[in-house]
């Protein structure tokens, strides 16, 4: 009698999981708000069909960005939208299918270390609300500065576009540009936020004749001073001259391995007499996504010309079984056909350690444009994406008028 209860309660609990019904998340635009340092994170998303019913394709949208990561799915009962590259997920409960209540959490090597209260409703494609009718211009370009302390002061240029009371553009940084952002002026004020699955910024300032006061939030619990001037003539130090090869260096060399174990070196044949690439990237960083998207079809169309391109991938954890599906997930989603090697952690230690002929590493990504000879011809710190419009099309005018220029050389 006990075994026949069992087999039926084991029966029973079978076909109520086999016939478990999900509300799918309605299709089109949700707004949404993570509960932040700065406040409540404003984000938009657009839900769309996946590759089978309770599969569903889910991109953030950041100004003119359409961003994913991957397809959502049910876990139990909550819908889970993943972002495997950055380690973190948006997960929640479904409501009549338009209404998502749950949280961002944030991982490290798999492990859940913090989490953010998050909710979404479908129907609207607003940024901020509760908006006052505007009554300043963001338009144009801003000389900016940001610090914490005293000690500690980054220069930025802030470059936006507003149509009525809606602003988008970007702050580009000797680092790298903060990609898309995108708000609202209300009365006097200038809203913007950004969420692209891993980083979290929020700016809210105040707009005074041609002076904007106000702080920049980052991250999980960054928080900076921002000061910036209405500038049409702004502009960061040269770019190509902050990271530099100590004395007595021309050139760079390093003996780093793949994710499958395959030893790469520029003194191997397959870069002799070519014009090499180098780019100093992580799995874990946004601008160096927007950079490999640039490089990969680049390469592929350039390869057979004499050109190669190789990655040193500095990861957020020093052991490759941790840092490996990363990489391998950052190839995938890229679609990159040139070697990717591991080259450790982001510590200054490691990075001295494999690169001990450079000075200092100011950002990433960081780009080396190597000549037929071995020797280095430019470094560029940082990278002007697909964000900063103008700054973006010079960028890639600049690095194809060098390396074509390399290449005729004997």
């Amino acid at each position: 009698m006990y075994k026949l209860i069992s087999s039926v309660f084991a029966l029973c609990f079978a076909f109520s999981i086999s016939a478990q019904v999900f509300i799918s998340p309605a299709s089109g635009i949700w707004r949404g708000e993570i509960i932040h340092v700065g406040g409540a994170l404003p984000m938009n998303f657009e839900v769309k069909a996946g590759s089978t019913s309770n599969r569903f394709l889910i991109q953030l949208r950041n100004g003119e960005e359409r961003f994913s990561l991957g397809e959502s799915y049910f876990r139990g009962d909550s819908l889970v939208i993943p972002f495997d590259l950055y380690e973190s997920e948006l997960i929640g409960k479904l409501t009549k299918g338009k209404l998502l209540t749950g949280y961002l959490v944030k991982k490290r090597d798999g492990i859940p270390f913090s989490r953010m209260p998050f909710q979404a409703q479908a129907g609207s494609n607003e940024r901020f609300t509760k908006l006052l009718p505007a009554k300043v211009s963001v338009q144009g370009k801003w000389m900016a500065d940001f610090w914490s302390d005293e000690t500690n002061h980054s220069p930025g240029v802030g470059i936006f576009t507003q149509k009525g009371n809606q602003v988008t553009g970007t702050f580009l940084k000797t680092s790298g540009d903060y990609r898309y952002l995108q708000g609202n002026i209300s009365g006097d004020s200038l809203f913007l936020s950004n969420f692209d699955g891993s980083y979290l910024m929020q700016i809210r300032a105040r707009i005074q004749g041609k002076t904007l006061t106000g702080f920049y939030f980052s991250g999980l619990a960054g928080k900076r001073n921002l000061k910036a001037q209405w500038d049409p003539k702004a502009a960061l130090p040269d770019l190509k001259k902050l990271t530099y090869l100590k004395p007595g260096f021309d050139r760079i060399n390093f003996r780093l391995l793949s994710t499958r174990g395959e030893a790469f070196s520029l003194e191997d044949a397959r870069y002799t007499n070519k014009v090499v690439v180098i780019e100093l990237m992580g799995s874990w960083c946004p601008n160096c996504i927007d950079e490999s998207r640039f490089l990969a079809p680049y390469y592929r169309k350039n390869k057979d010309k004499g050109v190669e391109v190789i990655g040193l991938a500095f990861e957020t954890s020093p052991e490759l079984i941790v840092a490996k599906p990363k990489i391998e997930s950052f190839i995938k989603r890229v679609g990159i056909d040139y070697p990717i090697l591991f080259a450790g952690d982001t510590k200054e230690e490691t990075i001295t350690r494999v690169l001990p002929m450079l000075q200092k590493v100011h950002g990433y990504p960081t780009t080396f444009i190597i000549d037929k000879k071995g020797i280095v011809r430019e470094i560029h710190t940082g990278f002007s994406g697909p964000s900063t419009g103008a700054y973006y099309a010079d960028w890639i005018q600049e690095f194809d008028k060098t390396i074509q220029t390399l290449l005729k050389e004997k």
